[in-house]
């Protein structure tokens, strides 16, 4: 039994040593490093983290020896350093005080309170709502009335009090009256209806559901001329999308695009046309007005590659 006072890591050091243990040995049977030993030895527990973590490596290395691991754990308690009571202050009242302190503290506490009850009056002031304007005051018209403007005069304007004063209107010039236009003699009187009548302007605006109806309507795309003797005609109808490429025996592109569902494509170009087919599933073609069996050539992933009117045959 480990006697008082002895640093727990070196009682389990001299246990290990008189059983043949290496440290190494230990280490591995516990699946810990080395250095986690060797700071329980000499003692260095800070580097193992919090007393949790230390007296639960003394546990398992106690174990590990065959001994109680209540023994090794008695012994770290009583190394570990006891917490001191803390230091009472004693806090001084005004009981004691002379009558001529305890008068000031009064004053500066008065004093404190009246300057915090200043501060918040002056901030209501600065923050309190605008007060209305006082209406101005009733003007007594005295005097005859004036007469109610005739029909078809100017608009008289009115001024309040304390407005400036308006400039006076200039004097209207004399009106002198139109006269009417001549006109030639068997010259058609103009009708008023044809004044004022326009025709509707027409707009070359298609609606956008015009636009997008006819951006998704089916296209029927014919390449190559088609004519004269030695060319190659295919047709490729899509039931499906597909991305379509058709190259002409001197390696000139007809066709390079993802074709949409319901799209006709009529290629015509020297033979063998060269073809690859993305959805080789969704095109179906004739050659020549002859159907063309696509399945042939489909792989696992649903592309087709081959050629078109080669010689000897319709496809390579």
């Amino acid at each position: 039994m480990a006697e008082a006072g002895v640093n727990p890591g070196a009682y389990l050091r001299a246990i290990r040593e008189q059983r043949g243990l290496s440290l190494h040995q230990v280490a591995v049977e516990l699946h810990v490093s080395d250095f986690i030993l060797e700071a329980l030895e000499r003692g260095d527990y800070p580097v193992l983290g919090g007393a949790v973590f230390v007296r639960g490596h003394l546990r398992n290395y106690a174990r590990a020896l065959g001994i109680a691991d209540a023994e090794v754990l008695s012994l770290y308690d009583q190394g570990q350093d006891k917490p001191t009571a803390p230091t009472l202050v004693t806090q001084h009242t005004g009981v004691g005080m002379s009558p001529r302190a305890r008068e000031w503290t009064m004053r500066g506490a008065t004093a404190g309170v009246v300057l915090v009850l200043l501060v918040l009056a002056i901030s209501w002031w600065l923050r309190r709502p605008e007060e209305v304007a006082e209406p101005a005051a009733a003007v007594q018209v005295t005097g005859t009335p004036l007469p109610a403007p005739a029909a078809g005069t100017a608009a008289t304007t009115v001024l309040l009090p304390g407005s400036p004063p308006a400039a006076p209107p200039a004097a209207a010039p004399h009106a002198t009256p139109l006269a009417p236009m001549p006109v030639k003699a068997g010259a058609p009187a103009p009708h008023p209806a044809r004044e004022t009548h326009k025709a509707p302007v027409q707009s070359s605006i298609q609606a956008p559901t015009a636009v997008a109806a006819a951006a998704r309507a089916p296209q029927q795309v014919s390449i190559g001329p088609g004519e004269g003797a030695g060319l190659t005609h295919a047709k490729f109808i899509l039931s499906a999308a597909s991305w379509v490429e058709v190259y002409d025996a001197s390696g000139k592109r007809l066709y390079y695009d993802l074709a949409p569902a319901g799209d006709s494509l009529d290629l015509s170009g020297a033979g063998p046309l060269q073809v690859f087919l993305g959805n080789a599933p969704g095109v179906s073609i004739e050659l020549n007005g002859a159907p063309f069996d696509v399945k042939a050539y489909s792989r696992a992933d649903n592309t087709a590659r081959f050629k078109l009117g080669a010689p000897g045959g319709a496809g390579d």
